[in-house]
């Protein structure tokens, strides 16, 4: 019996030191960083809020950390800040080979983005797949955006619309529309549907379709991306369980559905 004591106080000491290292790899603060790009992330009368706010604030709450401090930058300004380690995480982040030199991605999908094009309400027009039938159509593209590899990006690479303007803004692409200089733009469907709302202009704007359903132009996934100087990988991977965790059991549905037009 003495024996089996002295084991189980063996086994009870080994198991507090296991525990204690794991909760030494979960910061208490998370310093996180990201652009204004409503309705994902904002600050609404100083308080931060949106989809992917709420979605980190929840993964990191899981995995014991006990404060978030947002902070909003130009995204330039909020990769640097985490890859020279002044921030320790970075969102919604696309992923690529840059970034993964000095980031650790949690390889759980934090937003979907769907872009859409979108025209004048008083216009009638649809817009095949294949962007066979756009030769008379004006298109606003916003400066710097890559589009992918698939059909939209082989339209504009081939040059199938009559003109690409490029516009610096959601902001800038609606007045294009507006103003007649375009038919139509492309544009990250929740971020252009939030604008518009914003602005009233449901009844000037709508989604272009063909066969009567909306056409995704592009797919695109970001992430939550941790700056390899202030955090474990052991860490990055309990927050990509925790979010795996809420997909699972309905919270990540229940927060996106908050957000949907």
């Amino acid at each position: 019996m003495g024996l089996n004591r002295y084991i189980a106080k063996i086994i009870c000491f080994f198991a507090l030191c296991s525990s204690a290292a794991l909760a030494d790899d979960i910061p208490e603060v998370i310093f996180a960083t990201t652009l204004h790009y409503p309705p994902y992330e904002y600050r609404e009368n100083g308080e931060p809020k949106g989809l992917a706010v709420d979605i980190a604030k929840e993964a990191l709450t899981r995995v014991g950390v006990k404060q978030i401090d947002f902070q909003f930058f130009p995204w330039k300004r909020a990769v640097y800040v985490t890859e020279h380690g002044e921030r320790d995480l970075l969102f919604n982040a696309g992923k690529n080979a840059p970034r993964q030199k000095w980031g650790y991605y949690v390889d759980s999908v934090l937003i979907q983005q769907s872009y859409v094009l979108f025209k004048r309400k008083s216009d009638q027009f649809e817009v095949q797949p294949d962007f066979s039938n756009v030769k008379d159509k004006d298109i606003s593209v916003r400066a710097g955006y890559l589009y992918g590899s698939g059909h939209f990006r082989q339209a504009l690479d081939s040059e199938k619309f009559y003109k690409v303007e490029l516009a610096d803004s959601t902001e800038q692409s609606v007045k294009q529309l507006l103003n007649d200089r375009v038919d139509m733009f492309v544009g990250d469907l929740l971020p252009v549907m939030y604008y518009i709302q914003e602005q009233e202009l449901e009844d000037q704007i709508d989604i272009v379709l063909y066969n009567g359903e909306r056409m995704e132009v592009l797919s695109w996934s970001t992430y939550l991306l941790f700056s390899k100087l202030r955090v474990t990988p052991g860490f990055v991977e309990k927050v990509r369980l925790a979010m795996e965790q809420m997909k699972a059991d309905g919270t990540f549905a229940a927060i996106e559905s908050k957000y949907q037009y």
